[in-house]
This record gives structure tokens, sequence and C-alpha cells, in this order.
């Protein structure tokens, strides 16, 4: 059935519904679902409205108000003040979790998946906060509920439904390297409908952190974004939202490379970025106890790069890229007791990719697949102070083998005071279209990159066309890669002292097969190699995380804060463990002598700090309705580079040193004429100038900022 007929279905059943839903009960009965369902605090853990306080699995929000007074406009900049959060600077700003890299982690945009990777990272910088109602973070594997690209966790941001009455804001900001940010939001709401639109328009000038040579650290950029979201009673048991989002992004910057005589040829490089959204869904209740949600989501994503040559416009680099992402799905709900609730659903995904790199070689097809999946949840409450969650998915896929993925989870609540927390759950992670389907050469160093999918006929090409000098492997004999799979434990829990301290803490233990990597499997007449995907490597990431939140008592009238939170992680190869363990790994010192290592020598992955805490310090004044707010962020050195040659980092000069940065920001809110409000911010980030230009791209120095925002 191809999506466009499921979509003709959904439309007709919601309309046919909706006039059957019309009609009177029988026998004139009051609805009582709303008496039934779970509070709506997070629905990101269980699929399901659900107090935080009683979910099992490790959960944080952070809510509107939060994000606005500590001055967040793109989401990397709510994410990097979160305990056990880290962001990581590949293609973008990426998010890790328990020591996973950005691929493993999932982003949703009201539960839905949002489209567009670069090489596996997702960049937060893209996603804008402003409309959202809430953001939710779920910690440990969860393709029990979501499938792929959930096997760290789960990221979902949640837009504002329009309220009852009109609404209109708007907000201006002004900052350093010529950043500027202007949002004006709508809304109107009646009881049974409202409709809310937002439009924003957020650029910069960039910034340079290397003058002395050519080109911008960071691009300048600008990026418009419009986002819609309606809700309508169509009738008494019948409610439809409608989601939509397109957002728009140029840029352009510059780099320069060395010619055949020794000097520096300047190159423009200029890009171009669209990606759009539309989600309508329709919840229905068919009874007291059961509720009905049916959703189509499509998404898309697209880029184009042209890199030229400044002193003749040639043409350098081209690149362009397509992604299509279609779905349906349904979701029964049913409260069989006060202690049983089921959750059961089952949906189609359809997804295309096409640009240069993706191309078919043979038949210049862009690839395609098709995916079904089911996934069941139960929640029971077998007395007052125990609850038991159980669920696992099923995923069918066109290009790998079918997954099942279990999990179950424990809530103990011996003492009102008191939450303990555990889970265990298996995750997988797809092998991503690039490991499947890529087929690029880079042009200036002569190294090429074929996914499995790609690499008999890539290899065969380049065979005829006399670029092979010895093929290492043939990939007639090669197994077809096989999904990355986890087994994880989460064991922790919440403890309240005394008033206003809360204690959180979440041991993890992530045991992943069949890690995906990249191994040459031929070597060019030029020297370089043609590399291609397979699983390779297990590793294994564990840790603690730990969040300690006070609310000092400071008098009628005021109100404070403080918030301090630390990771404790190893993230490691066991292979890497293992020689170690037998004294056949050696490092090399900058001066050419080797020297052997052992297991203490090895701080683990890449680009993952064994310590990193936060701190966050909120004061309100509450008859000024004044803010004040400072946070802070540390973490330990990492491994970055490789320069003696044996895959792991253990040399200083390899590392990126420990450092701290610290955000502050002040607002006060006026009342003005009848429901009018004006609210007055000022802030800077990285409040003490900390860069590191060879190794976070991301840290530009200080920041300087002014926003203004009025409201009706």
């Amino acid at each position: 059935m191809t999506y466009r007929a499921i979509c003709v279905i959904w439309l007709g059943a919601v309309l046919g519904v909706g006039r059957v839903a019309a009609q009177p009960t029988p026998g004139g009965g009051a609805d009582t679902l709303r008496s039934v369902v779970l509070r709506p605090i997070v629905v990101t853990a269980t699929r399901a409205e659900k107090a935080l306080e009683d979910v099992a699995v490790p959960t944080t929000v952070l809510s509107a108000e939060a994000m606005r007074r500590q001055g967040a406009t793109r989401l990397s900049e709510v994410l990097v003040t979160v305990p056990g959060l880290l962001l990581f600077d590949d293609h973008g700003t990426g998010l890790q979790v328990q020591g996973f890299a950005p691929e493993y982690t999932l982003i949703l945009l009201d539960g839905e998946p949002v489209i567009g990777r670069t090489a596996g990272t997702l960049d937060l910088d893209r996603l804008m906060v402003q409309g959202l109602e809430r953001v939710e973070i779920v910690r440990g594997p969860s393709s029990s509920l979501y499938g792929s690209e959930a096997l760290a966790g789960v990221v979902n941001l949640i837009t504002a439904l329009p309220d009852q009455g009109e609404q209109l804001s708007a907000t201006l900001r002004a900052g350093s390297f010529g950043t500027s940010e202007a949002t004006l939001s709508a809304g109107v709401g009646r009881e049974r409908a409202g409709l809310r639109l937002l439009l924003n328009r957020y650029a910069s000038d960039g910034y340079d952190l290397t003058p002395a040579s050519f080109g911008p650290t960071a691009p300048a950029f600008t990026d418009w974004t419009a986002d819609a979201r309606l809700r309508w009673d169509a009738a008494e048991r019948l409610e439809v939202r409608l989601g939509g989002r397109i957002s728009r992004q140029d840029q352009q910057g510059g780099f320069a490379l060395t010619g055949p005589d020794g000097a520096a040829v300047r190159y423009d490089d200029r890009g171009h970025r669209v990606d759009w959204s539309l989600h309508p869904e329709a919840m229905l209740r068919l009874a007291d106890r059961f509720r009905l949600t049916t959703t189509l989501y499509g998404a898309g994503y697209r880029t184009r790069v042209r890199q030229r040559r400044q002193q003749d416009d040639a043409l350098y680099y081209a690149d362009d890229f397509d992604q299509r992402y279609l779905k349906a799905e349904a979701q029964l709900d049913a409260l069989w007791s006060a202690r049983h609730l089921t959750s059961v659903g089952a949906g189609l995904v359809q997804e295309r990719l096409g640009g240069d790199r993706y191309a078919g070689e043979a038949d210049r097809a862009f690839p395609e697949a098709r995916q079904r999946y089911a996934f069941l949840q139960h929640a029971w409450l077998p007395g007052a102070s125990v609850e038991l969650n159980a669920s696992a998915r099923y995923d069918a896929h066109d290009d790998y083998a079918a997954r099942l993925t279990p999990r179950l989870a424990l809530l103990l609540k011996p003492a009102e005071a008191l939450r303990l927390r555990a889970s265990i759950g298996s995750g997988f992670k797809a092998p991503a279209f690039r490991q499947l389907y890529l087929a690029f050469t880079n042009a200036a160093a002569g190294y090429s990159v074929f996914g499995s999918t790609r690499l008999a006929e890539g290899i065969a090409r380049l065979q005829a066309d006399g670029q092979l000098d010895q093929v290492l492997l043939d990939p007639a004999g090669l197994d077809p890669l096989r999904a990355e799979s986890s087994v994880a434990v989460n064991v922790g829990g919440t403890v309240q002292p005394g008033p206003g301290l809360a204690v959180t803490v979440n041991g993890f233990y992530n045991d992943v097969h069949d890690l995906i990597e990249t191994q040459p499997v031929a070597r060019k007449t030029n020297g370089q190699f043609v590399y291609g995907y397979f699983n390779l490597a297990r590793i294994y990431t564990r840790g603690v995380e730990a969040e300690v939140r006070l609310h000092p008592p400071v008098g009628p009238g005021h109100r404070a804060e403080v918030a301090l939170g630390y990771q404790f992680l190893q993230a490691r190869d066991r292979e890497v463990v293992r020689a170690l363990e037998r004294g056949t790994v050696y490092g090399r010192d900058p001066g050419g002598r080797e020297y052997r290592l052992g297991v203490a020598d090895y701080t683990g992955l890449f680009g993952r700090s064994p310590h990193a805490a936060t701190l966050q310090v909120r004061y309100d004044h509450l008859p000024s309705d004044l803010t004040a707010s400072l946070r802070g962020r540390w973490r330990s050195r990492y491994g970055y580079s490789d320069l003696d040659g044996n895959g792991l980092a253990n040399r200083p000069d390899e590392f990126v040193p420990a450092y701290a940065v610290f955000d502050a920001t002040l607002t006060r809110a006026f009342p003005l004429a009848r429901r009018a409000e004006a609210e007055v911010q000022l802030g800077v980030d990285n409040l003490f100038d900390v860069t590191r230009p060879a190794y976070v791209p991301s840290l530009p120095g200080r920041r300087w900022y002014a926003a203004l925002r009025l409201s009706l």
C-alpha cells in the first residue's frame, strides 16, 4: 500500500468517525476519559501521559519558562545545561548520552523523528526552542518503543498548543558576532479549536578563531523558520491536531588551499538547506477506557553545497542531498482497571534518499527502504508502592534482519520522599543510509568510501578503470551488515532528605555488539584506499549520573534554586582493552621513543570525558519579577587525535585539555496596559572567554546579547 493511499484512508476515517462520534453517548452518560488518564506531565518515556515522579526510567523535563529565563534560543543551548549530557562538534553540534556518539540518540518533534543527519550527527543548532512547551529527555535504550536511533536515549521537543483567547508576542535579540534573532508568535483559541503561528529569523556574521588563515571558523548564515499548530475538537470524543514546520538556511563561508605553485588559492563556500515536516494526528475516545491515536507524518530535508574558486568562479566541488521520510502509525491505549494499562501500536515507514553520493554507479537509482513495526507495552501496579512496565517492539526492514527489542522497568516507592528505579532493556541501531548506499570519492585526497550495497559495483568499476593496485577483501565473500545492538541496565533513584532538597542518582551499563566501522578493502594505484563498512567492534559504556537540587529558604518574596550535576563515564572498546592486557599496544613519544601501554593508560573512546559537571544557580525576586541565572559546565580532558598511530589517545598532545564555561542572564518583566507585558533580558555566554580553536570550534569566546519581548 502506498503512503498516498494511507493518507487518503486516514483522512476519510477521521471525517467519518467525526460524524459518528458526534452522536450522543448512549444513555446520556458523561465522558469520563479525563478522570482515568494519568496527568499529562511527560509522555516520551512510556508513550502515554504519566507523572514525572512515577516514571521508571531516567527522565528529565525542561520547561519553556526555564529555557526562556536562561536565554536559550537553540536546542544545543538547552541540553548543554543538563547533567550527564555532553555536546560534541562533528559535522554540527551533536549530543552524547551515556557515552554514545550523536547518531545513537533519537531527536523527536512532538513524538516524530527529526531527519537530516550528516555523518550520523543531527545538528542541534537547527532546532529553535521558541514555541515549545517543554523538552523531555529519556536516558537509556528506548528502542522497545521508538526503534532504531534510540539506542542511547530520546530527546522529545513538545510544542505548545494554542490556549483559549488571543495571544500575540514579539521578541527581538541582538548579540556579538552580528548575531540577531526576531520571533513573532500569534495565536487564537476557543473552547473547541485553536491556532498558533510562529515565524523566526536567526542570523549571524559568523566568527573566525584563526585569523592567520583565510576563511571563518563558523560561516555567516541566515535561518528562517515558520511553525504552525492547530487543535480542533471535531466531535465529542474526537480531537484532531495538525502541526507543520518549514525551515530554510543560507550560509556563506570560505577556505584556502595550497596550489601547485605553493601559493594559497581561495574558494567561496556556499550552502543552502531546506527542511520541513507535516504532522496530522487524530485522537478518538472509543469508550471511557479506550483511546485510539492515529498519526501521519511526512518530512523532507534537502541541502545544496557549491564551492567555487574566487579568481575565476570555477566550480571546485558540488554536492546535493535529498531525504524524504513518510510514516503512518496507530496506537490503542486501554485502561483495563486502576492497576493495568496497555498500549499497542503498529506503523509503516517509507524513506528515500537522493543526491550525488547515493546514486547507484550502474543504474543511477536512488535508495528506498520500507519498514514495518509493532510495539506493545503494559504497565502493572501490583501495589500502591510498586509499578512494573514491560515493553517490546518488532521491526521488519527491507535492508536488515528483523529485530525484537524488549525492556522491563521497575519503580518502587517505599516512602513518600523516596523513588527507586531499575530497568533492563535492549536497544538497536540500524545501518545508516550512508553505511548501506554511500558511493563517494574525495577528489582532492583520492580515497573512496562505499556502503555495503554499493561496494561490489564500486570495486568492479575501479578495477575496470585501472584504478586499483590490490584488492584486500573480496566483496563477494562479505556478510551483509547487521544492526548494532545493546543490552543496558539503569539503576538509581531520587530521595528528598529534607524540605527543598532532592538527590537523584543513576548508574548505567551498556554492552554494545556489532558496532559498524570502516576498514580498507582495496588499495588504489595512487596509494589511497577504498573503504567499506563492517560489523567489527564491541564496546561498553558505564558510569554514574548524579544531581543535587536545593531550594534554600530565602524569605518571602524571594526564591532561589541551586543544582549541581556530575557524571563519571567509561566508554571503551573491548578489543583495545584485551590488546592492552596482552601488552601488545605501544605508544611513541614526540621524540620517536616507543613504550608499552597498559590498561591504566587507556582513557576510552575519543571525544568522551571521564568526568563532567554542571552548575545552575537561579534567583527570583518575585515582587519585581526579576530573575538572575548563572550556569556552568566543566568537562575533564578527552582524547581527540591519534598522533602515534596506535588507535588511541595516550600522549598529552593527543587530548583536549579540561575546560569550564559559564553563562549568565538577567531577566526582568514589566507589566504594561491591560494584559500586555514587556520582558528585558541581558546575557553573556562564555563569561571567561574560553576558546579551543583547534578542538572545539563551537566555542567562539565571550558573547554578549540583549533581548526584548513584548506580549499581549
